[in-house]
């Protein structure tokens, strides 16, 4: 009864040593998806203001029509 009683000790110990790993693996992973999220939204924050400084830009300065662009590739 002893030997069953050790063996049953032992497993027992070995799920608590994996449950541990487990949790250590998920905190690990919670951890990594905060800072990928955190990533994420400084991304999309730098798109919005990209994309509204290139809307601003063609706004301000108009689209080059042919004639200027031609004229600008013939400037030394």
């Amino acid at each position: 009864m002893t030997r069953a009683m050790e063996a049953t000790r032992k497993e027992a110990e070995r799920w608590r040593h994996r449950e541990k790993r487990l949790r250590e693996a998920l905190r690990n992973v919670d951890e990594e998806r905060r800072r990928l999220d955190d990533e994420l939204l400084k991304v999309e924050h730098q798109l919005t203001y990209y994309d509204s400084l290139t809307r601003d830009m063609k706004r301000e300065l108009g689209r080059p029509g042919l004639s200027s662009l031609l004229s600008s590739l013939r400037r030394p």
